[in-house]
């Protein structure tokens, strides 16, 4: 994935951003949409990522932690 820009609000909680990925669209949006692969892809390679919830509509909300090498968890 090659992101192109990114913005950030903390105010309304969101974050937008604009990337290419080498893959289809339809296959984006496959991994998007389930937290279980969503959590094989999220993150550093050396760090493991586990979606608590995941409400991928449009105004939902996903929660997450992710655990580093030295397998101390830090929330999100």
């Amino acid at each position: 994935m090659t992101v192109m820009s990114n913005e950030k609000d903390a105010d309304a909680l969101t974050m937008t951003f604009v990337a290419e990925f080498d893959a289809s669209m339809d296959r984006v949006w496959q991994l998007w949409k389930d937290p279980r692969q969503l959590e094989r892809w999220w993150g550093p390679p050396t760090y493991t990522a586990t979606f608590k919830t995941h409400d991928f509509r449009v105004g939902g909300r996903s929660a997450h932690y992710m655990t580093g090498p030295e397998g101390a968890p830090s929330t999100t």
